[in-house]
């Protein structure tokens, strides 16, 4: 072979690189190909972990498996041991007519189970591509605020704050949480784990930021009782971002259950 095998030739070549079924120049760009890619790599290791569940290849197969592929296939039956589920090469000088039918019946035979073990493979096969398939309906319905937040935090020009769970007895069970900010002032509260509060409370978002004057806290919005992915705006450049229990009504200034702080670095 003297080309590179494209994406497409090396992902139907998989399977039979998994089933070692490949030799020279193409073998070697597969393995190249699995090596540093994760998907590829995954369903070689699902197809090998399904054909260690064969029987070994000098394994004879049950006499009842050759009966039941000769009564699918209509062929009389001949009293001849079940072969092992390999080709035997013939000797031209000593074939004869009987000898040639027999090898004909076991060629077909052992195909009609190499049938059977291919399906198994192929099943395997579409039960991964289902896994993809789910995979990418449960992406489609995801909040779409977190998937805008999501898309923030994947840009190269965004600035990610952790914010950590305060201890104390603000709110049990907080856990940490994540600011994403972005150059034109979007931002986005997002990654924590906030138990929901009792119809008289709400979080709430604070930065402190600082001017000619000094610093002071501003609030980036109501949070509600269970909050979500949530979105603020903020022109200000800020030095701190916290999450404090209020009021149902929210606060003017925060107060002093803050749940969640992180200082920008």
């Amino acid at each position: 072979m003297d080309r590179e095998l494209t994406r497409a030739e090396l992902d139907e070549l998989v399977p039979l690189y998994a089933l070692d079924a490949l030799d020279g120049e193409e073998r070697a760009q597969v393995a190249r190909y699995v090596e540093r890619d994760d998907d590829a790599r995954a369903e070689v290791e699902s197809l090998r972990e399904a054909v260690s569940f064969l029987p070994p290849r000098e394994t004879p197969a049950p006499a009842s498996l050759w009966e039941g592929i000769e009564h699918s296939l209509d062929v009389p039956s001949v009293d001849i041991a079940a072969p092992p589920l390999r080709l035997v090469a013939a000797d031209s000088a000593t074939s004869s007519p009987a000898r040639e039918s027999r090898l004909s019946r076991r060629v077909v035979a052992m195909l009609a189970a190499a049938a059977v073990i291919l399906a198994a493979v192929l099943g395997i096969q579409v039960l991964r591509q289902q896994d993809r398939i789910d995979d990418l309906a449960a992406e489609m319905h995801r909040d779409p605020m977190e998937q805008q937040a999501m898309a923030a935090r994947g840009s190269s020009d965004a600035h990610v704050i952790a914010l950590d769970a305060m201890d104390g007895d603000a709110v049990d069970g907080a856990a940490g949480a994540e600011v994403v900010m972005l150059p034109d002032g979007t931002g986005y509260l997002m990654g924590h784990v906030l138990p929901t509060l009792d119809a008289d409370g709400t979080y709430q978002l604070w930065a402190r930021v600082g001017d000619g004057t000094g610093t002071r806290m501003v609030s980036l919005g109501l949070l509600g009782r269970a909050p979500g992915t949530s979105p603020f705006r903020l022109t200000a450049t800020p030095s701190m971002f916290e999450v404090t229990k209020e009021p149902a009504t929210g606060s003017e200034a925060p107060g002093t259950q803050v749940v969640l702080r992180g200082e920008v670095a």
